[in-house]
């Protein structure tokens, strides 16, 4: 008769340590994708694609951990929606700021869920070797398909600001491609049971990235070659301290104090002269009256040119535009995506901003003999419109803003930061204005 025997363990078994094992285990990553978003956003960008690198290595522990990764990124770079909502919309207090925060981070996050199916399916090869070079293209690919799903390619391209490529973008080309042999390098480690030296590859990472921490941006432009061009002489932006203008009243007193301030840099020799998002309000014939005498300068002063933010109405709602004003006639330069939600509002059209993610017309127009390009407040925090600027060989990039709201946050420097990474990436001098 063969016998059974039951193993039975002669120690002590510390259950403690069986119940907190699995909260670590899906709080580490968490922790570490908002350590790397938190020391990124907005000071030191360059580290932003740690958290690309970081993904197969946290892919090999758990299959949630590619997700939980890019929450707890996202969670800590996007936190500022908080208090910014909450400025916005008064009668909602923080709670919709934690609403909009926590669910946005939630939906750039989803994406990645797909992260371990997708590095699976294009690893190649039979799952114990002779992969695809060993793992390292189907880390590449994956990583490349869930980004561009979750900050890249609308849907959620018109809401996904911080995208951990803009930190590899601001060093140009050779960044992208840099991240990419990167996370190739990393795939192929982890899949060869390697680890030591993929920590080790992320440790050497962080170490010149954090070395590079006390430079500020520009210096490491010039660091990476290739230093911000400056504007050419005679190009302007204003900035004002306008705040918040409630009332049609209010966008009136606003051009009444700015047209006279404009018509004094024309005087002066200004060439260009850029004004921040919507200061002008909605452009009426009222309000076209009090920016008359500019209009009638350029008139006569043809090589001049004044671009003004204001909201030119449409049959239902409003463009969110810049108005050229040159030869003294008037061109709307439009833009192609507004905030969602507090100017972007289909379910209500009357009021609601344009939305054309997939416009034909490209945000650019040309000026002074040069090809310009311009993004849009709430455009320069994303990818999306920034890309659709690459095939038009811009020659300046104009970056006007009205940041009354976020005001506090650090959303402004963020959306600073971003517009001056693909300033850096066109290698093209970047005009501000902006309105706080």
């Amino acid at each position: 008769m063969q016998s059974k025997y039951v193993p039975v363990s002669v120690y002590p078994v510390d259950d403690s340590r069986r119940k907190s094992a699995p909260i670590s285990r899906f709080a580490i990553p968490a922790l570490l994708g908002a350590l790397v978003g938190a020391l990124a956003w907005p000071h030191a960008i360059w580290l932003a694609p740690l958290a690309l690198l970081l993904l197969p290595i946290v892919n090999k522990r758990h299959w949630l951990h590619p997700f939980l990764l890019m929450l707890g990124y996202h969670l800590a770079t996007t936190y500022g929606l908080i208090k910014g909502t909450s400025v916005f919309f008064l009668h909602a207090g923080l709670f919709l700021g934690m609403v909009f925060w926590s669910l946005s981070s939630l939906a750039f996050a989803l994406p990645y869920l797909a992260y371990p199916c997708i590095t699976l399916y294009f690893r190649g090869g039979s799952p114990a070797g002779g992969s695809l070079a060993d793992g390292g293209f189907g880390a590449v690919t994956a990583t490349v398909i869930t980004s561009a799903i979750s900050t890249i390619f609308p849907p959620l391209g018109i809401i996904g600001w911080t995208s951990p490529w803009l930190g590899a973008v601001a060093a140009g080309p050779t960044g992208i491609l840099l991240t990419i042999l990167g996370i190739f390098a990393l795939g192929r480690l982890t899949q060869k049971n390697q680890e030591i030296l993929a920590h080790l590859l992320v440790v050497g990472f962080v170490v010149v990235a954090l070395w590079l921490l006390p430079f500020a941006f520009p210096a490491l432009d010039a660091m990476m070659g290739h230093p911000l061009p400056t504007a050419p002489t005679g190009w302007v932006g204003i900035n004002t301290d306008l705040g918040r203008l409630r009332s049609n009243l209010s966008y009136v007193d606003a051009s009444m104090e700015l047209a006279p301030k404009v018509l004094a840099d024309l005087r002066s020799g200004d060439k260009v002269v850029l004004l921040p998002e919507t200061v002008a309000g909605p452009w009426l014939p009222g309000t076209r009256a009090i920016w008359r005498p500019v209009i009638r300068w350029t008139a006569r002063h043809s090589e001049q040119i004044v671009l003004l933010g204001a909201d030119v109405p449409l049959a239902k709602g409003y463009l969110d535009a810049l108005v050229k004003i040159q030869d003294g006639h008037q061109t709307v330069l439009p833009d192609h995506i507004p905030v969602p939600f507090s100017m972007w509002h289909p379910w209500r059209p009357q009021g609601s901003f344009r939305m054309a993610p997939f416009s034909r017309k490209p945000e650019t127009t040309e000026m002074d003999g040069k090809k310009v390009g311009y993004l849009i407040c709430y455009e320069q925090l994303l990818m999306w419109p920034a890309l659709d600027l690459y095939p038009h060989g811009i020659q300046i990039l104009l970056a006007p803003a009205n940041d009354w709201w976020a005001r506090g946050t650090d959303i402004p420097a963020i959306q600073r930061v971003s517009a001056k990474a693909w300033a850096a990436f066109f290698r093209v001098p970047v005009l501000f204005a902006v309105n706080q």
